[in-house]
């Protein structure tokens, strides 16, 4: 493990740390990259896509940062901060801020885990594309966020 993350890693909580850090790092990159040059209601798709997109290419990264620290470091709290100001900043796009943005990104990360988790487990039993699913997953939670402007 220590030969794949360029890190001495001496137990389970700092290789955790390890992983989350460098995957909350690589998910903002690809969605900075993204959402670049695109506003509002684009922002999302791109970001969404992203996200989805990361999570199926990156299942372990992935999976590393939905977990809450076990040992809560300055560098896990940047990277999450990090992440979470770019994601807070498309949400302030589409007119939702401060505690409803909050209630947004918790949404958010509840319906791209779950779709990615589904399609991963293959537990989705109709024969329909994911793609189309998640496309209509897109729609209706970016239309959704009205409820969530003051």
């Amino acid at each position: 493990m220590e030969r794949h993350l360029s890190e001495k890693v001496s137990t389970i909580p700092e290789m955790r740390r390890i992983l989350a850090v460098r995957g909350y790092r690589e998910l903002r990159e690809a969605v900075e990259r993204e959402i670049a040059g695109k506003t509002g209601a684009d922002a999302l798709r791109a970001m969404m896509l992203a996200m989805r997109r990361y999570a199926l290419e990156r299942p372990g990264l992935s999976a590393a940062t939905f977990r809450t620290p076990e040992i809560d470091t300055p560098e896990w709290r940047a990277a999450y901060m990090e992440l979470g100001a770019v994601v807070l900043g498309v949400f302030g796009q589409l007119g939702v801020r401060g505690e409803q943005a909050m209630h947004a990104l918790r949404i958010l990360r509840s319906l791209v885990r779950g779709f990615v988790l589904h399609e991963m487990a293959s537990s989705f039993l109709e024969p329909l594309g994911h793609d189309q699913s998640y496309e209509l997953t897109i729609k209706v939670f970016t239309e959704g966020l009205s409820v969530l402007r003051k």
